[in-house]
């Protein structure tokens, strides 16, 4: 349960405490925004595409068609995060 604020100097610590932890909140939410931002860039997706394809071509022999559709998907995908992240930035601009 809250504690009862009983004075002014109360209620301006408790208004300092809270500051300090929207802070400490914005902080972490932009530190995870920066890490899930990261994880949708093109190159990381691609990186994934291309290292399970080579995981694959190795234990299963995949087919030539296969590793060229696995590097269309691959494109395809970075065009599609690219536009994701010009509207999400746009978004966050706006806001």
């Amino acid at each position: 349960m809250a504690k009862k604020i009983r004075s002014m100097k109360q209620l301006y610590a408790e208004k300092k405490r809270l500051e300090q932890r929207k802070l400490e909140l914005e902080k972490a939410i932009r530190y995870d925004w920066r890490d899930v931002k990261e994880s949708l860039k093109p190159k990381h997706f691609a990186g994934q595409v291309f290292s399970k394809l080579f995981e694959e071509s190795t234990v299963n022999g995949e087919h030539p068609l296969a590793a060229g559709l696995s590097q269309l998907a691959a494109t395809l995908t970075k065009i599609a995060v690219e536009k994701a992240e010009e509207k999400v930035e746009e978004w966050l601009k706006k806001k």
